[in-house]
């Protein structure tokens, strides 16, 4: 780990449909819990939030604004970990009131959850600059499909982490992501899909706990070819080829006649005509 410390903040996707599965969200959730507590334990300089995004809002599960102090050991667990244990499960069931109709969305507000992720490291490095310096990264950890609509916020985001020197981790549980695969490329973090959440926990542990300088020193897997198609701006769908807006760069998949980013009228394609000659 870095002799500065570190700052980790974890981005959990709880989708509706991983929620109502009941058993899976279990073993999910004490994956990411097990994770934080074993980066905590591993050096007393490192920092870790967490952040929860569904199809609602985003929320904090640690640290919140009702954290006032650490309690005294109670089971045996250091006073820290349990505290952290917590504040997750306590601020993970207030926003977990799901229902068979919140099943349908297939999108969860993770852009926004990962823009709160950067305000939040750049104040704790505004506020702990007099004093020491820390590195900062994110990781996603994302068990819902691909994420398309939200396409222009996350290429935001990204290129964000990037000037800030953010790297962004993706752990990806089901189906890949090939925007996050993007994010993760563009900030030198790492991109890998769980297939089983059983596997989640062991993976979080042998690629995601080492910080970015140590990692470059570990064997670790290829990485994958990276899809860098972009979605369009009329139906949010990845596409190979498609019409490119010359004044703010918005993707369509097929002509229109006016940008809706801009309002920009296209020229429309019209057949040339032939000059009439002049009579003399």
């Amino acid at each position: 780990m870095a002799e500065e410390g570190c700052m980790l903040v974890m981005v959990i996707d709880f989708h509706p449909q991983l929620v109502l599965q009941g058993g899976a969200m279990q073993h999910y959730l004490n994956a990411c819990m097990a994770f934080a507590n074993t980066y905590l334990a591993t050096s007393v300089k490192n920092r870790i939030a967490v952040l929860a995004a569904s199809h609602k809002e985003t929320k904090f599960l640690y640290p919140t604004v009702h954290d006032v102090g650490i309690e005294r050991q109670k089971d045996g667990r250091l006073e820290l970990l349990g505290h952290v244990n917590e504040s997750i499960e306590q601020e993970f069931r207030s926003m977990i009131h799901f229902t068979k109709e919140d099943a349908k969305y297939t999108e969860t507000l993770l852009s926004g959850a990962i823009s709160r992720a950067l305000c939040y490291i750049k104040r704790m490095e505004l506020e702990l600059s007099i004093t020491k310096k820390i590195s900062s990264r994110i990781l996603i950890v994302k068990s819902s499909g691909d994420t398309s609509g939200q396409y222009l916020n996350y290429v935001n985001t990204y290129l964000t982490a990037q000037k800030n020197g953010t790297a962004i981790d993706v752990c990806v549980f089901g189906n890949d992501c090939g925007l996050l695969q993007q994010g993760a490329d563009i900030t030198g973090g790492v991109y890998h899909k769980v297939t089983q959440v059983e596997d989640l926990m062991q993976t979080l542990l042998l690629l995601y706990h080492a910080d970015v300088k140590v990692r470059k020193k570990l064997n670790a897997p290829p990485p994958d070819s990276v899809d860098y198609r972009a979605a369009c701006f009329c139906h949010r769908c990845l596409v190979d080829m498609g019409n490119v807006c010359s004044n703010c760069l918005s993707v369509y998949c097929k002509a229109v006649p006016l940008c809706s980013t801009c309002n920009v009228l296209f020229p429309s394609e019209r057949p040339m005509k032939k000059p009439v000659k002049k009579k003399r």
